[in-house]
């Protein structure tokens, strides 16, 4: 793995992050599916000004995509609805956001087991230990967070 997409995991990682603490605090006095509409629009205009100032310093983007990257983009577009909603929705109805460990632990674990069971990705008994671990880790601060 290079430096560059390590870079981008750990800009993901305080981008998500800053989306966990943000929906926290606007979650109690907003109904999720207007705050779905409001985070997916501003999502779209910030996405549109960088599509147009890459286009404008001449980088290269083509719009020539294959059918399965298509599909599997509107797939995305489906998922990021879902996460905007479900995540307003739990922190709604009260979720803490030392518990949002659910989210991501429930996350990891699925991405890990797909990424061995469908994507053929390598596996190891010591990458599924891990998997249990954090399982396991996100269970106890679930229990943790209630005391």
């Amino acid at each position: 793995m290079n430096g560059l997409a390590v870079t981008y995991a750990v800009l993901a990682g305080v981008s998500l992050t800053t989306y966990v603490v943000a929906a926290r605090l606007a979650g109690p006095g907003t109904h999720p599916v207007l705050g779905t509409a409001i985070v997916t629009g501003i999502a779209f205009v910030i996405n549109a000004g960088i599509v147009l100032w890459m286009k404008a310093l001449g980088a290269p983007l083509t719009l020539a995509l294959s059918t399965r990257s298509l599909a599997m983009l509107g797939v995305v577009g489906v998922a990021t609805a879902a996460v905007n909603l479900f995540t307003l929705a739990a922190y709604a109805s009260g979720l803490r956001v030392t518990s949002s460990f659910i989210v991501g632990g429930t996350s990891t674990v699925l991405v890990l087991l797909v990424g061995f069971l469908v994507l053929k990705e390598p596996f190891s008994w010591l990458k599924l230990f891990a998997v249990a671990l954090i399982a396991a880790g996100t269970l106890m601060l679930q229990q943790l967070s209630r005391s």
